[in-house]
């Protein structure tokens, strides 16, 4: 360690005592021969100042080459201090030997310090280290613990879960072997309808295959059949020339020569419905319509008016007055008693209350002609419109003038013919099937 007393020597340089001038290590060498031990110095340097006060100049010198030194005061050294130089010398080196060796201690001791400190240090690092791996022990294990208590509950949990998808797979289980059972019925239906619909693509791509001329028989001959069909079932024969020349025009655009048998039967068929007599069927039937609306406004039964006869004059006497009064007896009695004279049979009067039922019974016969005019049966045509016709002439005179001239209109509706035969039309529908035959089994067996 590093002394930390100063010179005494007086000269105010403040030199360490142990390094300081050589005049006072020389009286430290006179006063206390041998070398300096630690924690001395300071007590040597006080015991040696009075020393350095009396000092000759001789000895004085070297501290004078420090700066800003005050002057020493003069003092008489003794005769026995005057030979010390020599031993001065020596006593140097080992204060040099005693330096170093003193230095060399006190960082032996520095190092010694640095050393136990690092220790130290080390040490409680550690500390701290084994503090931290308790605490981390005190962790996992309370941590081990946690995961104990959590493998436990997640074995339960495991358990149940277990349990509850079996309990479900049971209940489940009947269910779907429903539905596969149900998936493979509606998969072998699915399988059904995939043969069904590459049958059907099959068909298609036959059709496709096929040319224009195809779609066009196929029209030409719905057409024909349709024409038949308004002949025989509606007596339509207006339609049905009508859908014929609808065909013909069809096979004109095919322009084929191998066609010519089928036109031909098409044209015998056309040639033998323009031969019936025309026949207009909807205006009969409108006809018959109006009159059935006419029935309601016709007058059936009417009381005659009584005509009033001319106001009697004022009388003057008493014979005037007299033939009023008869007059008058007259009038009152014929309210009561009617008296008619006619000169041909007496008819019956129809009674107010079957003026409905008669009207009703007028309207059916005329209804019934109606249909019979649709289904071409002129017997029944003809005797419902007789029939309608006498009940005008006799129920309904009141009315004279609307009544003949309906009776007159049904004279002329009964007058049509609406039974006529009608022809056959189904040769040309058998010559184009002679001649797409052939060509269905070619393209079938293509």
């Amino acid at each position: 360690m590093a002394l930390a007393a100063r010179c005494g020597c007086g000269d105010g340089s403040g030199i360490p005592a142990l390094s300081g001038c050589g005049q006072c290590l020389r009286r430290c060498h006179v006063a206390r021969p041998g070398a300096l031990e630690p924690g001395e110095g300071r007590e040597e340097v006080s015991e040696e100042k009075d020393l350095t006060e009396t000092s000759t100049p001789a000895a004085a010198e070297p501290t004078r080459a420090e700066p800003d030194t005050a002057p020493e005061p003069a003092t008489e050294q003794p005769a026995s201090q005057s030979e010390a130089p020599p031993r001065a010398r020596s006593g140097g080196a080992v204060a040099w030997f005693a330096l170093l060796l003193v230095l060399g201690l006190g960082a032996a001791a520095a190092w010694l310090v640095l050393q136990a400190q690092s220790r130290e240090a080390a040490v409680l690092q550690r500390l701290v280290e084994l503090e931290e791996v308790d605490h981390s022990a005190q962790v996992v294990a309370a941590d081990d613990t946690d995961d104990a208590e959590i493998r436990a509950e997640l074995r339960a949990l495991e358990r149940s879960v277990q349990d509850t998808l079996e309990q479900r797979l049971n209940t489940v289980q009947p269910q779907l072997q429903r539905q596969a059972a149900s998936v493979q019925e509606q998969a072998s239906r699915l399988q059904a309808l995939e043969t069904r619909l590459a049958e059907q693509r099959a068909e298609l791509a036959q059709l496709r295959g096929g040319d224009r001329d195809s779609w066009l028989l196929a029209e030409v001959e719905y057409l024909l059949r349709l024409a038949n069909q308004r002949l025989i079932m509606a007596g339509d024969a207006v339609s049905a020339r009508r859908l014929l020349q609808s065909a013909d025009g069809i096979l004109r655009q095919l322009d084929s020569t191998a066609l010519h048998p089928v036109r031909r039967a098409v044209a015998e068929d056309l040639a033998a419905l323009r031969a019936l007599p025309e026949l207009d069927v909807e205006g009969l039937y409108l006809r018959l319509g109006a009159l059935v609306d006419q029935v309601a406004g016709l007058v059936i039964f009417e009381l005659p008016e009584r005509a009033d006869g001319p106001e009697a004059a004022a009388a003057d006497t008493w014979q005037q007055r007299l033939q009023q009064g008869y007059q008058q007896a007259l009038a009152t009695l014929s309210k009561y008693i009617v008296v008619r004279r006619r000169e041909v049979p007496i008819e019956a009067l129809v009674d107010p209350q079957w003026e409905g039922l008669l009207r009703q019974n007028l309207v059916m016969l005329l209804q019934q002609a109606q249909v019979a005019l649709l289904s071409g049966n002129q017997p029944l045509y003809e005797a419902s419109l007789q029939r309608a016709q006498r009940w005008l002439t006799e129920f309904f005179l009141a009315d004279e003038a609307a009544a003949s001239a309906a009776a007159s209109e049904l004279e002329d509706l009964s007058d049509e013919v609406i039974a006529v035969p009608l022809p056959d039309i189904s040769a040309s529908l058998a010559a184009l099937k002679t001649y797409t035959e052939p060509r269905l089994q070619r393209d079938g067996a293509q």
